[in-house]
């Protein structure tokens, strides 16, 4: 499955970028069963979207424990699942 984990946060610069790319790299290194994809960032808008891939919902739920976002940012995330997930039910 896929997780998009939106963070309305404004990154100031590219040093703040690679800083958060380094600590989201340590931290899902922490977590079997996540991988970081890639960071997006919706045009117009003061937020990024981090693109996770989990083997599960829990995987990422224990991940966000030790990675919250960062003080007075909301956050939000969506799951998608692949097509075997989804008509495995």
């Amino acid at each position: 499955m896929i997780i998009l984990k939106h963070i309305e946060h404004r990154i100031k610069d590219v040093a703040q970028l690679e800083g958060l790319l380094k600590h989201l790299d340590e931290t899902t290194s922490k977590v079997e069963g996540i991988a970081l994809q890639d960071i997006f960032f919706p045009k117009g808008k003061e937020e990024f979207v981090v693109i996770l891939e989990c083997k599960t919902e829990d995987s990422y739920l224990e991940w966000r424990e030790i990675c919250p976002p960062p003080p007075g940012a909301k956050d939000w995330y969506e799951v998608f699942l692949t097509k075997d997930e989804h008509f495995s039910t």
